[in-house]
């Protein structure tokens, strides 16, 4: 396993950052996600691969469907250990993932570095706060809220990405608009997600019949694999940044 920082095992913050002012155009926004395919608490462990093939560190996403009455909570754990780190998490409402508390923690060991992003919902606001080793920076933006064009506006955060696209529609050609939320970007922006079709996946776990997910925003964007059967499992991610880094699905609990 490669020794080096994890630049880009998550979401959109480092393609998104340059290019994102906020809610950017008129497109509609929806609530993408139908519903909940898992029926209990999940351990999902990926190893993280670059595109030379390449492996560089881990991540285990776990749901706890019962964190708190009427709200789920979705960690995603990474690290290239035992020098960095890279641990979110999200507070959302069980059967919509509409978010209500947001965290991510970045490490740094070798350079004793601490990085700490915090997302709180409070509609029609969500606040966010930036902690880079005790300097503090905070900042608001506003949530989406219905129009004459987008009647039942959709947002998510972006800590919850890799749950959310196995709760979409999953049918070729399926196609729809939702307003991320980042606070590693401290901005809002628009998200289009298209279902591409179904392929055969080969991923440590086994091999798996997928539909492929095209996720976009402005320049960057991201491929998921869903496995089309069950609990509608994320078999494979492709996560653009700095580099691509792949998601490759090891075991489940």
């Amino acid at each position: 396993m490669k020794t080096r920082r994890l630049t880009a095992i998550f979401v959109f913050a480092a393609g998104i950052a340059a290019v994102s002012c906020g809610g950017d155009d008129d497109r509609t926004l929806t609530r993408v996600f139908s519903g909940p395919p898992w029926s209990g608490d999940e351990r999902n462990t990926y190893r993280l691969v670059d595109e030379g093939g390449d492996i560089y560190g881990a991540c285990v996403l776990e749901t706890d469907v019962d964190a708190e009455p009427g709200r789920t909570r979705l960690n995603r754990l990474c690290a290239n250990e035992p020098l960095y780190r890279d641990d979110g998490t999200v507070v959302v409402e069980s059967g919509t993932l509409v978010p209500i508390e947001s965290s991510r923690t970045r490490s740094d060991a070798e350079n004793d570095k601490r990085v700490v992003l915090t997302s709180r919902y409070d509609p029609p606001l969500v606040r966010f706060e930036f902690d880079d080793n005790g300097d503090v920076r905070r900042t608001e933006r506003e949530l989406p809220e219905p129009s004459e064009r987008s009647p039942e506006p959709g947002y998510y955060d972006d800590e919850s990405l890799l749950w959310l696209v196995r709760g979409i529609p999953l049918e070729e050609g399926y196609e729809a608009s939702y307003e991320n939320v980042s606070a590693a970007t401290g901005q809002t922006f628009t998200v289009d997600v298209r279902v591409e079709g179904m392929e055969t996946v080969k991923v440590p776990a086994g091999d798996f019949q997928a539909w492929k997910v095209r996720i976009t925003a402005a320049a960057a964007t991201q491929y998921a694999w869903v496995e089309a059967e069950g609990a509608h499992r994320l078999v494979k991610a492709r996560i653009a940044g700095i580099e691509d880094v792949i998601y490759e699905l090891t075991s489940s609990e």
